[in-house]
């Protein structure tokens, strides 16, 4: 990448990032796969966890996996790693504040107001509560994944009340007003519905082995044109997005034999 390019990421709290990982890789983690339940697993996670089994990274520390970032060798170094991993990603969004971050994305990379329209993605239709007790467990279990999420919240904060907290609550506010507009013009129901009652093939998300059920975006019928084009967009799950874009990047024909 050319060295003034900017880098940005996402992270989310552990305490119910655990409950969502053990829903959606249940069949790709040992770890969880051989327990009965999360209650189960976080009882007694040493039982089931054995390190290095392949798939068993999703079921321990996932976001410090994902960032590739060192085991630390005592707890003082992680403080050192994290403003290392600062230095590189100098803006960090919180799941948990989502229309937020898009606000302070949206400035620092100098995109227009509709670029960051979207309806989310990937919810569930029967997403259980995690307990309080149950948030404790999966911060504890995930420690050096609490670390790096308490560092980057702090550090996200900074950056919206140097951004301004009123002005930031206003852009948020439109953002919402836009997808709600969007939302009755484009979807059948005006909002999530279960796959299965989704017509179009390429618009039902992935539906993860042994996990939870994944919402996804029906299409109003009659939709036209470059209404019919940006209501799709919106409406694509992330897979068939990917594609459409390395389409976009590489040809038609990437991938294919000459």
């Amino acid at each position: 990448m050319p060295n003034d390019s900017f880098y940005f990421s996402i992270v989310r709290d552990p305490g119910t990032l655990g409950e969502s990982a053990f829903s959606y890789f249940r069949a790709a983690a040992p770890a969880f796969r051989n327990s009965p339940s999360l209650d189960a697993f976080l009882a007694s996670p040493s039982r089931f966890f054995r390190p290095g089994i392949r798939g068993n990274h999703y079921a321990r520390n996932l976001q410090w996996f994902d960032f590739g970032l060192p085991e630390p060798g005592a707890p003082e170094e992680i403080p050192g790693i994290l403003a290392g991993l600062e230095r590189v990603f100098p803006l960090v969004l919180l799941a948990e504040n989502f229309d937020e971050s898009l606000v302070l994305l949206r400035h620092r990379l100098c995109w227009p107001p509709d670029s960051v329209d979207l309806f989310p993605h990937n919810s569930r239709g029967s997403a259980r509560e995690v307990s309080p007790t149950q948030i404790r467990q999966l911060r504890a279990w995930n420690s050096l994944d609490w670390a790096l999420y308490s560092h980057f919240n702090r550090s996200f904060w900074r950056h919206a009340e140097r951004f301004g907290l009123r002005r930031l609550r206003r852009e948020v506010a439109e953002i919402r007003q836009r997808r709600r507009v969007l939302a009755a013009k484009c979807l059948r129901g005006g909002g999530p519905v279960p796959a299965q009652a989704i017509p179009d093939g390429n618009l039902r998300p992935f539906q993860p082995p042994g996990g939870g059920k994944i919402l996804g975006f029906a299409l109003k019928e009659g939709l036209e044109g470059e209404e019919r084009e940006l209501c799709g967009r919106l409406a694509m799950p992330e897979l068939p997005y990917k594609d459409l874009l390395e389409r976009r990047q590489f040809g038609p024909n990437n991938g294919t034999a000459a």
